[in-house]
C-alpha cells in the first residue's frame, strides 16, 4: 500500500486546512483499498503494484483529486465579488479624496518652499496615498476573504432576484432591519481611520502660524501608538461586523453577540488608555514653542487639551457601555 499511502498524501497536502483534511485524507485511502481490494479479488490473486499503479493512474493525478474536494479555489466568489467591488471602490475614493485633502493642507502650513522642496513633498504624499490604498485593499481582501470561507451562504441575501412586489411599498421596516448606507460608512469611516493612524500619524497634531512658518505640534505620545495594535484588531472586528450586517441586511443572534465582544474590547482599550502612561503630547510644555502666545496661555491650553482628550475618551467608553447594554437586552427580547 506504500503507493496508495503516497497519493493520499499528495491529496492531502493540496487541500485546505480549514476543511478537514486528515477527514478526507481518511476516506480517500479507505476507497481506494476498497476498489484496490476489489480488483484484486476479480483476477483472482493478490494486490501489488503494478495492480495499485494501474487503480491510481484510473483515478486520476493527485492535483485533480484535491480540487474536486475544494469547490471554492477562489479568494472571493461570485456570491461576494459585486459586493466587494462596490466596498473597495467607495472606501478608496473616499480615502485618496481625504488623504489628498490634508496633502493639501500639510503642504500649506510649511514654511515656503523651493520647487524641489514642493516636488519632493507631492512625491512624498502622493506615495503615502498609494501606500495606504493598497493598505485598505489588502485589509478589504483580507475581511471578504474570510466572510467568504467562514460564513453560510444563507446568510448572504444581496443581489438575489426575487419577484417585487407594489405592496412591499406601504411596509414598514422592521426593527431589526438596517440602512445600506450605515455600514457601508462605518466601514469607509474606519478604513480612513486605519490608514491615518497607521500610515501618515504626522498628520494628527495642532496647526499654528508662528512668526512666518507653520508650526506643527503632534497630538499624541508614544504611549498612545504602543496601543495602536489592539486599536487596530477592534477596527478590522468593526469592518468584519459591518460587512456581515451589510450583507444580511438586519441584525441577529451572532452579529449582537460578536457587537458586544467588540464594545467590550473598545471599553477596556480606553481603560488602559485613561490609566496607563499620558497619551496626550499637547502639553504647557510642548505649547510654549507658539510664538507670540501669553505667558500662562500655553499653561491654559495644555490643561484644556489634556483633560478634553481624556474627556473624551470617557465619554466614547460611556456611550459605548451604553450601547452594550442596549445590545444585551435586545438580544435578551429577542430570544424571548
Amino acid at each position: 500500500m506504500k503507493l496508495i499511502d503516497r497519493y493520499v498524501t499528495e491529496v492531502g497536502r493540496r487541500l485546505p486546512l480549514f476543511r478537514g483534511r486528515k477527514d478526507i485524507e481518511n476516506e480517500l485511502r479507505s476507497t481506494l483499498e476498497d476498489m484496490l481490494e476489489d480488483r484484486a479479488k476479480k483476477v483472482g490473486r493478490a494486490s501489488d503494484e503494478a495492480m495499485e499503479t494501474e487503480l491510481l493512474r484510473e483515478y486520476g493525478a493527485p492535483e485533480g483529486v484535491a480540487s474536486s474536494y475544494n469547490p471554492m479555489p477562489y479568494l472571493i466568489g461570485p456570491r461576494m465579488f459585486p459586493f466587494f467591488m462596490m466596498v473597495l471602490k467607495i472606501a478608496v475614493s473616499v480615502l485618496t479624496v481625504v488623504l489628498l485633502v490634508l496633502l493639501g493642507v500639510q503642504i500649506s502650513t510649511q514654511s515656503p518652499m523651493t520647487g524641489m522642496e514642493f516636488a519632493k513633498a507631492i512625491g512624498e504624499g502622493l506615495l503615502g496615498i498609494v501606500s495606504a490604498a493598497i493598505a485598505a485593499f489588502g485589509n478589504i481582501v483580507l475581511v471578504f476573504a474570510i466572510l467568504e470561507r467562514f460564513v453560510p451562504a444563507s446568510e448572504f441575501k444581496l443581489g438575489e432576484q426575487k419577484e417585487w412586489d407594489p405592496l412591499s411599498l406601504k411596509k414598514e421596516p422592521e426593527p431589526e432591519e438596517i440602512k445600506p448606507w450605515e455600514p457601508i460608512f462605518a466601514i469607509v469611516l474606519t478604513f480612513i481611520a486605519i490608514s491615518i493612524f497607521n500610515f501618515n500619524p504626522q498628520l494628527i497634531g495642532f496647526y499654528s502660524f508662528s512668526g512666518d512658518a507653520w508650526v506643527v505640534i503632534p497630538a499624541l505620545t508614544d504611549a498612545f501608538f504602543r496601543w495602536l495594535p489592539l486599536i487596530n484588531i477592534s477596527w478590522v472586528a468593526e469592518i468584519i461586523l459591518n460587512g456581515l450586517l451589510l450583507r444580511s441586511g438586519r441584525w441577529g443572534t451572532q452579529t449582537r453577540l460578536f457587537s458586544m465582544a467588540i464594545k467590550v474590547l473598545q471599553i477596556v482599550i480606553g481603560y488602559f488608555l485613561l490609566t496607563g502612561p499620558n497619551i496626550f503630547a499637547l502639553t504647557p510644555d510642548s505649547l510654549k514653542a507658539i510664538q507670540g502666545l501669553d505667558v500662562e496661555l500655553p499653561q491654559i491650553l495644555g490643561t484644556i487639551f489634556q483633560q478634553a482628550g481624556r474627556g473624551i475618551i470617557a465619554l466614547i467608553m460611556f456611550i459605548e457601555g451604553i450601547d452594550l447594554v442596549k445590545t444585551g437586552y435586545r438580544l435578551i427580547t429577542q430570544r424571548r
